[in-house]
């Protein structure tokens, strides 16, 4: 199997999310400390799901402060519908992804 359609499969429900999907107590941190909270859990995310449970519009420049900040993360453009967007998870998930594909 391809690693694009693993992700897809393992992204589905990130279009049905909802603000009561976020942790508890997640309210209490920074949109940047709940997404990488979210990443360090071995998570994948993309831009509506972090707008749907974290209220972020801006995933990119988040990601890009994480980076900054020495988190590994890796892009992954995938295309659903006839639509592309990001979709970001950390280099060990990515490698985890590669795996399972590959076997």
């Amino acid at each position: 199997m391809q690693i694009k359609n693993l992700i897809i499969q393992e992204i589905k429900n990130h279009f049905k999310s909802k603000k009561s999907d976020a942790p508890i107590g997640s309210e209490n941190f920074t949109q940047d400390e709940n997404i990488k909270t979210y990443l360090d859990g071995m998570n994948m995310i993309t831009p509506i799901y972090a707008l749907n449970v974290f209220g972020s519009f801006r995933l990119s420049a988040i990601i890009h402060r994480l980076r900054q900040d020495g988190m590994d993360i890796v892009t992954e453009i995938v295309t659903i519908k006839g639509k592309s967007f990001a979709c970001y998870m950390l280099k060990e998930r990515y490698e985890e992804l590669q795996n399972e594909a590959n076997s």
